[in-house]
């Protein structure tokens, strides 16, 4: 079987971590295979990592590919709001200069953002759990401990720093992101429901919130 190794993020994997968060093989994987240039939208969506916190991004690495990616951000609040200020306004403007083509799936990204101001999401307790964390691995990667190999490296890299802790959301229509943080010890901090379109129709989804006190074991 061949080896793969955990490291922190370098510039050069910027192309890998897009490929690897530019898929959508689980909410709206039609409308990705209509529009192929929706990839490079959902990986601009999640640029706050590589362009304003790169230092807490870790890769695994196979024969000089990257095959699995960590997102992480030490203060979500931080991240929430450099989202809002500069990640935000910079998707406006390449959907309105079509950088990313027509963009068919906008209509389908637009009705779920207005949907989710209906949502009431449990509040997290950001003294406990301040940062959070993304996991991306490719599909051939699946099931060969990457996504916990990085859970370990980022835990290292927090504890190192005095944070407390992490969480995270997974959506019911990613099963096989549920089944993965269920088998960690992970406390279940909340959970909501929330709707999703498609492009054809609305999904109802239900969203958990994951979390880990780095002083209470796990990943210190």
């Amino acid at each position: 079987m061949t080896t793969y190794s955990i490291r922190s993020y370098t510039p050069f994997d910027r192309p890998g971590v897009r490929a690897i968060y530019g898929d959508d093989e689980f909410a709206r994987p039609a409308l990705l295979r209509k529009y192929p240039r929706m990839a490079d939208y959902l990986a601009d969506e999640l640029s706050y990592f590589t362009d304003y916190e790169p230092e807490t991004l870790f890769v695994a690495e196979a024969q000089g590919q990257i095959v699995g990616a960590l997102l992480g951000a030490v203060d979500t609040a931080r991240c929430a709001q450099v989202y809002k200020q500069r990640v935000r306004p910079m998707l406006i403007r390449r959907c309105l200069s079509s950088a990313y083509g027509w963009p068919g799936w906008l209509p389908a990204v637009l009705r779920t953002e207005l949907a989710e101001r209906h949502t009431q999401a449990p509040k997290i307790d950001r003294g406990c759990y301040p940062a959070h964390l993304h996991i991306g691995v490719l599909p051939a990667w699946w099931r060969r401990g990457i996504g916990t190999a990085l859970i370990v490296q980022f835990g290292r890299y927090l504890t190192d720093r005095g944070v407390p802790g992490w969480h995270l959301f997974v959506s019911s229509y990613h099963p096989l992101g549920l089944a993965f943080y269920q088998k960690l010890d992970l406390e279940l901090l909340g959970q909501f429901d929330w709707r999703l379109h498609d492009g054809q129709r609305w999904l109802n989804v239900t969203e958990r919130i994951f979390g880990l006190q780095l002083d209470k074991g796990g990943t210190e």
